[in-house]
């Protein structure tokens, strides 16, 4: 096995490093999972242990207590259509101790993405409207 192929992950390989902080010993996975997703909008969860999570896409973000059960998160839309994925991507997921973190597409183009849909809906709710813009005369 050359040494540039032995730094790459496949779909099937997991990559287990152990991670000294302040004196503490933290394990962490890397894994690719092997089927591919399409038709999904992209997204990144983050889970704390048993305390909940979030789920972040760029049209909303679902929050939740505990495990997450379906029916009990709260969802918080940003008003605008969900828009899919074109091309086939592969779920990613990481491992920090007791913090799982998994994601579909680009992380950083997910914030973005839902950064920008939120100003943009703040803009919107901050403008006042053009019927009342002003007191009318009969």
């Amino acid at each position: 096995m050359s040494s540039s192929s032995s730094c790459t992950i496949t779909c099937a390989e997991v990559e287990r490093r152990s991670i000294v902080t302040n004196g503490l010993r933290h394990r962490t996975d890397y894994r690719v999972e092997e089927v591919l997703t399409r038709g999904q909008e992209r997204g990144l969860s983050v889970t704390v242990g048993r305390w909940g999570g979030a789920e972040l896409r760029p049209t909303r973000v679902f929050v939740w207590l505990g495990d997450r059960d379906l029916g009990h998160e709260r969802v918080l839309p940003t008003g605008l259509e969900p828009r899919l994925l074109r091309g086939a991507r592969r779920r990613r997921h990481l491992r920090l101790g007791s913090c799982h973190i998994a994601f579909l597409g680009n992380p950083a183009a997910t914030l973005g993405l839902l950064g920008l849909n939120v100003a943009r809906r703040a803009a919107t709710a901050s403008r006042p409207d053009s019927d009342s813009s002003g007191p009318t005369t009969p």
